[in-house]
């Protein structure tokens, strides 16, 4: 073969390798907030959002307690974690939002100050085995 049949089926191979990338990750994304969406209007509709936490939520560490996270501080957190969480009123479940992590939804628990307590529950984004 010569140089430009090689460099064409090079490129071709890479434009289809990038586009398939893209339908799976945007089926990664459709399929993890659908997922995350039904267990917040699972809690919106009376389930405990610790007994969700523990069961779904793919952040392990505070899935353990229920989803709490304790004494959350502005600037310690990812930029739009921060947003939401700082925005909402006591017991509030604001809609699902995406960060780098994946998809959450969040409740204050309480606040104290500059700090907040919260309940948690965050599904991936990631291809699921």
């Amino acid at each position: 073969m010569n140089k430009i049949k090689l460099l064409l089926l090079f490129f071709f191979f890479i434009s289809i390798t990038f586009s398939q990338k893209q339908t799976v990750d945007s089926l990664v994304k459709s399929k993890a907030k659908k997922e995350i969406e039904s267990l917040r209007l699972r809690v919106i509709k009376g389930e405990k959002m610790e007994d969700i936490a523990r069961a779904y939520s793919e952040d392990k560490a505070s899935a353990l307690k229920g989803g709490l996270i304790l004494d959350v501080k502005k600037g310690l957190t990812d930029p739009e974690f921060e947003k939401v969480a700082f925005s909402l009123k006591q017991g509030q479940i604001l809609k699902v939002f995406e960060t780098q992590f994946g998809y959450h939804f969040i409740q204050l628990v309480q606040r104290r100050g500059d700090l907040l307590d919260l309940r948690h529950v965050l599904i991936e984004l990631k291809l699921k085995k």
